[in-house]
């Protein structure tokens, strides 16, 4: 999924580091539908758990992921501003 943007992400420093394939990958995730259900909750395990390993562990409020999720799945949020969220929301 991270090859999905490589443009973007040569381009952008804001896409660069770990939380560029995180936010490819929940992006993705919620805006393909990937999985038969859960896409949401799996999309946030997976990039909850990518920043985890990267060093870059993630506290985010519930409500906050849910705002998140649907301004993806409405197209109102890109992945730069899924990367951004993501560095908002890190825990360090």
């Amino acid at each position: 999924m991270a090859d999905r943007h490589t443009f973007e992400r040569e381009r952008d420093p804001v896409l660069r580091g770990g939380r560029f394939p995180a936010a490819t990958f929940l992006h993705t995730a919620l805006l393909l539908r990937p999985f038969t259900d859960y896409n949401l909750v799996i999309g946030w395990a997976c990039t909850s758990q990518y920043m985890h390993v990267s060093g870059q562990p993630l506290q985010a409020k519930d409500d906050d992921l849910y705002d998140l999720a649907q301004a993806i799945r409405a197209q109102g949020a890109d992945l730069r501003a899924v990367a951004q969220r993501l560095e908002s929301w890190r825990s360090e």
